[in-house]
């Protein structure tokens, strides 16, 4: 695993960002930046660009899910790896269930949340985790993610 990858925490809770750098940290992770909203995201961006992107879907000013679609237009960003946080499940599910409704489509609560993710982005993240984060599933995925 590559640990001087630069990794960018994009969370609006300062105790996920602080958990999630001390899980890092005691992995051997030490270039680790933050973020407390999308448009801040953005903004660290402009300055460096990270192996790996952490981002809660749910933020003020600009989601989540705004700057992960916003990341996957962009040539010099889209190919950045974005693992995706969420406590906001059934959030989620009602955003799908919407999207169907104005969309004509029949809405399926019933499906895992990745799928219902799918239909709210316009492209797969490499890894989603739901919250509370296990640092194991965390360190797993961001594994997975860092040695495709």
């Amino acid at each position: 695993m590559a640990f001087d990858t630069e990794i960018l925490i994009v969370d609006d809770e300062k105790e996920n960002i602080r958990y999630l750098t001390i899980i890092l940290e005691e992995n051997g992770f030490t270039n680790i930046r933050s973020a407390a909203n999308g448009e801040e995201g953005l903004k660290r961006l402009a300055e460096s660009l990270p192996g790996l992107i952490v981002l809660d879907i749910r933020m003020p000013k600009k989601s989540g899910i705004q700057m992960f679609n916003d990341l996957k237009k962009v040539d010099r960003f889209k190919n950045i790896p974005i693992i995706i946080l969420t406590g906001e499940a059934e959030f989620l599910k009602q955003l799908a269930t919407l999207r169907s409704f104005h969309e004509g489509r029949e809405p399926s609560t019933e499906k895992p949340v990745e799928e219902i993710l799918d239909l709210i982005i316009d492209a797969r993240p490499e890894a989603f985790l739901d919250k509370p984060i296990e640092p194991d599933a965390f360190m797993e995925a961001l594994q997975r993610v860092l040695t495709k």
